[in-house]
């Protein structure tokens, strides 16, 4: 598996909302993009989601399939693949991906679900079956 970085370098990012923007509403796109001004509203990216140190966002919800997040966010973020929570990120919701990479001094304040939805449902089911079991007399 490629790491952050090297992912990031393959893939170019097209949509870039600067510094000093501020966009509220709706944003769907099918590309990567970054963000290092201010989103409020809701946000579905195919792509890759960067978010730099000076980028926040305020959302209901964030679907995208990767994410690099160094700036602020509010709101539940999920991801089918990774999510890298630098340590200038400063987190507020729930954040459910595959896996989830949090760098010494970033700030969450939410839950974290990380791993394939088939293996969390398998896990659960496993636990289910264990404690529904009887335990065994002792002579």
């Amino acid at each position: 598996m490629l790491g952050f970085k090297q992912k990031l370098e393959k893939e170019a990012i097209k949509t870039v909302i600067g510094k000093d923007t501020v966009m509220e509403g709706y944003v769907k796109t099918d590309e990567s993009i970054r963000l290092d001004g201010t989103l409020k509203g809701e946000l579905h990216a195919s792509g890759t989601l960067v978010i730099g140190p000076t980028g926040k966002v305020e959302a209901e919800i964030v679907r995208v399939r990767d994410a690099v997040i160094g700036g602020e966010v509010t709101g539940n973020l999920e991801a089918e693949g990774s999510v890298k929570l630098e340590a200038s990120a400063v987190f507020a919701g729930d954040i459910a991906a595959r896996s989830i990479v949090v760098e010494e001094g970033a700030i969450i304040k939410g839950k974290c679900t990380a791993g394939d939805d088939s293996e969390l449902s398998r896990h659960a089911e496993t636990r289910d079956v264990e404690a529904g079991e009887p335990e065994e007399a002792s002579a």
